[in-house]
């Protein structure tokens, strides 16, 4: 199994949140596809969109999610997100400007911070949802 595909470790046991991880692999495979096949800049830098914007989606769900189940480490995890919506937009603009490999760049960045943050934090979120009879079907 390759870079960019959902593995059953990466299960958090909320099934929303668990659908939108799945989602965000799927986009970031349709990324790895856009930059390494025949597509030109234009499919690239739309796919970067959709992603992105997908990306900013789910986070919200997210912390909709921790809300309303008053996460403790709410504030901690939100931060996260923040940081990394900061940094990722920050890499569109260069790739925008057509900095070669930027494209690539952003998407190991973006698989490497989803699998750490998915195998850490959103584990953590998943055990409170389970600990406090929240798991199973999720609000996202």
């Amino acid at each position: 199994m390759g870079p960019f595909q959902w593995r059953e470790a990466f299960r958090v046991g909320d099934d929303g949140v668990d659908g939108q991880h799945k989602e965000l692999f799927n986009l970031l495979a349709d990324l790895h596809r856009a930059i390494h096949g025949q597509d030109g800049p234009l499919v690239v830098q739309a796919t970067i969109n959709q992603l992105l914007n997908y990306t900013q989606e789910h986070f919200h769900d997210e912390e909709a999610l921790m809300r309303a189940v008053a996460y403790p480490d709410y504030a901690a995890h939100k931060r996260l997100h923040d940081q990394l919506i900061d940094e990722v937009w920050a890499m569109y603009i260069r790739c925008s400007h057509d900095q070669e490999g930027m494209e690539v760049e952003l998407l190991t960045f973006l698989n490497d911070w989803l699998v750490n943050h998915i195998l850490v934090r959103d584990r953590e979120l998943g055990r409170f949802l389970r600990e406090n009879g929240h798991g199973g079907e999720g609000t996202p």
